[in-house]
């Protein structure tokens, strides 16, 4: 199996290739001109330092962009702050860590078009494909907010529409260096046999074109036991998503079949005879809300009392329940607020990795440079739909194309406002210090505005803007560079510290209040 598990790896691993390539290509010098002196320069604050106030006179600083990680001193924080009054080169040997860890950047540094660049290298990187395909859409669930609906579609991705994509690859293949598939539903492993056929298929046309191959899950966990597992792994699965909404008895509240039978312990029991008959990387994917938030605790310990402690190949993390499309805006009163549910994810997150089930908190890379905004990024749907976003496939009208038309779909104006939209132009991205983590974070709520409600569902700000110092903390705090003493009351993330945040920057309308009225 090969080193890429899931599309997030696929895109951290694109973005990195990018930045390892400036580095050695010396592109971040590209403004030096040929027999200028670099000492002339003089040293200037980064514009993405986070400072975290600590016990002693201290703090914790971090850059967004380069991933830099200390404690500052008192002496530290004289040196940083004397080039706000004195011009220091660039070249002074007392501020080579500051440079080196992106904490001071030449004058002539524009971190903003430094980041854009590499963003979009990374986001229009045509060696590498990252496909969605749903081998059927209905569901054996009745998730009361599920995003799709609950009247799904229940046919069967047909030997036509597998024709076409089989084509369309074996025309693609040869611009491509990898090939990643997700596959996805509705319930995927509800098509089972046509994952196993058209695996055995497009790894034959990867062979044939010399594209390395990788494929990625989202699956209930229903029909996942050992076996299938085995099967999945044998198909190239690395990696999978399976949701728990709480402990059982909350979570067979929310997440039941269709006949309303309950579902945690086929799910937990499946889990068990996966992690270990087969090195599939499970992600537990945890919904909170109002209606969950106090049992997610029981569902920590219960996991861990079931044995999946401190195991590689298993890690769960957390998740709003979100009023993101039309289909679930009946979920909406029961969505948490961004900073309610912030405040609340920092916690789980500490209290989750003391139990073994998920490692320390670490900022994202663009992690808006998903595959929606990626010009080789699409959605296949069993009738031959294309889609950009895995939000949009209960509606189509927010098809970009077909699978047999597939080049046109390219062309379309729906595609088109995808490919267009970035968040270097939102004067609140561009200004935010965690931009280079978050990157707009998601964009289909810039773009579909109207679908969604909610703080939750409208606000494009992840949690990482509303609890960023928390989670700094607690990776300090584990990795022993700092105590739980040396945390403050003033320790805690602000607005003032960040940015603002679409919450208050009058560009997004929540509309909670508008259907209230």
């Amino acid at each position: 199996m090969n080193e890429y598990s899931d599309a997030g790896s696929i895109v951290r691993a694109s973005i990195m290739a990018q930045i390892k390539a400036e580095q050695s290509n010396a592109v971040l010098q590209k403004t030096v001109t040929a027999g200028e002196d670099v000492s002339k320069r003089h040293a200037k604050a980064s514009t993405y330092n986070l400072f975290v106030p600590i016990k002693g006179d201290r703090s914790l600083v971090y850059n967004t962009l380069t991933g830099a990680f200390a404690v500052w001193n008192a002496q530290d924080m004289e040196i940083y702050k004397s080039i706000e009054t004195q011009k220091r080169s660039v070249t002074d040997p007392e501020l080579s860590d500051f440079i080196s860890g992106g904490y001071m950047v030449s004058n002539k540094t524009d971190e903003v078009l430094e980041l854009e660049s590499r963003y979009m290298a990374a986001r229009n990187d045509p060696a590498t494909m990252i496909m969605t395909v749903a081998p059927i859409m209905a569901c054996n669930f009745a998730c009361d907010y599920c995003f799709q609906g609950a009247d799904k579609p229940h046919e069967k991705m047909p030997q036509f529409v597998q024709d076409a994509l089989l084509d369309y690859l074996d025309r693609k293949l040869p611009e491509l260096n990898l090939l990643h598939i997700a596959w996805y539903g509705g319930e995927p492993l509800m098509g089972l046999s046509t994952i196993e056929t058209l695996t055995e298929k497009i790894v034959a046309l990867c062979k044939k074109h010399n594209t390395r191959y990788s494929a990625f899950i989202v699956t209930n966990g229903y029909f996942f036991d050992g076996k299938t597992a085995e099967k999945l792994y044998s198909l190239g699965v690395t990696s999978c998503q399976v949701t728990f909404d709480g402990a059982a008895e909350t979570h067979d509240q929310r997440r039941m079949l269709l006949s309303g039978r309950p579902t945690y312990m086929r799910i937990a029991d499946n889990l068990a005879e996966a992690v270990e008959r087969t090195p599939i990387q499970v992600s537990l994917r945890v919904n909170i809300d109002h209606h969950n938030k106090d049992n997610i605790i029981d569902l920590i310990d219960d996991l861990h009392k079931r044995g999946f402690s401190n195991r590689n190949n298993l890690g769960m993390y957390f998740a709003p329940v979100e009023s993101i499309t039309e289909a679930c805006h009946n979920c909406n009163d029961i969505s948490m607020g961004k900073q309610e549910y912030a405040s609340m994810e920092a916690e789980l997150y500490r209290y989750a990795f003391e139990k073994g089930l998920t490692g320390l908190p670490r900022p994202p890379v663009m992690h808006g440079n998903c595959a929606a905004v990626r010009k080789n990024g699409l959605v296949l749907l069993p009738n031959g739909e294309l889609h950009k976003c895995w939000d949009t496939v209960n509606d189509t009208t927010m098809k970009i194309g077909t699978i047999f038309e597939p080049e046109k779909s390219l062309d379309s104006p729906i595609h088109n406002e995808w490919m267009q939209w970035s968040p270097f132009m939102n004067e609140t991205c561009r200004t935010c210090k965690i931009l280079p983590n978050c990157t707009g974070a998601c964009a289909y709520k810039f773009i579909y505005t109207d679908k969604t409600l909610g703080e939750g569902g409208s606000l494009p700000c992840p949690s990482w803007k509303f609890n960023i110092n928390e989670r700094l903390l607690i990776r300090a705090e584990k990795r022993g560079i700092i105590s739980a003493n040396d945390i403050l009351d003033v320790s805690r993330t602000t607005t003032e510290e960040v940015g603002r945040n679409h919450t208050d920057s009058g560009l997004f309308t929540t509309k909670s209040a508008v259907a209230a009225g």
